[in-house]
């Protein structure tokens, strides 16, 4: 484009300025009741002096004043879709049972923990009387046995164990 005029007097509208500037027609609002963007007020359609208009934005951001305090407003927007989204993921995957709650997790753990721990030191009274007058390897046979079906309730993973605490996690509260 050739200019023949003054090219501080080249108006554009404020959507073309938003785009130059590569933010929304919205901030260019702001920033023309800050008095950043000059606003032409003989032009009817509402144009702004573009020369003008980017100097003072220019220098807005080299300031440092809306650096780093001015969020890029789709940015934030793209940051908060994506939290909105990995939290409804979160929720299907709660919904499915493919997730569960760390406080959740933590109560069935501890009980199982626990049981185990009661079994295993459970063990020695019940196992003294069987052992008596035994072979080694009958002892070691009896042993192994005992401590399998023990740790077995370990490896017995059941989702509605999960589910059931949650359940009475929700109850409480209420």
């Amino acid at each position: 484009m050739k200019v023949t005029g003054d090219p501080r007097k080249i108006t554009v509208s404020q959507s073309n300025l938003a785009k130059t500037l590569g933010i929304t027609s919205g901030r260019v609002n702001q920033l023309i009741g800050e008095g950043v963007v000059i606003r032409d007020d003989k032009d009817a359609r509402g144009g702004v002096f573009l020369v003008e208009s980017i100097r003072n934005y220019a220098r807005l951001k080299g300031e440092g004043s809306g650096a780093e305090d001015d969020p890029d407003y789709m940015a934030e927007k793209a940051r908060h879709e994506k939290v909105k989204r990995e939290l409804s993921e979160l929720k299907l995957a709660k919904a499915e049972a493919r997730a569960y709650d760390a406080r959740t997790v933590e109560l069935v753990m501890t009980e199982m923990l626990s049981n185990l721990r009661t079994q295993l030191l459970g063990l020695p009274s019940k196992l003294a009387p069987m052992l008596e007058q035994k072979r080694r390897d009958e002892i070691y046979s009896i042993m192994t046995g005992e401590l399998e079906t023990s740790l077995s309730e370990l490896s017995a993973y059941e989702p509605e164990l999960f589910t059931q605490e949650e359940i009475i996690d929700d109850e409480e509260s209420d």
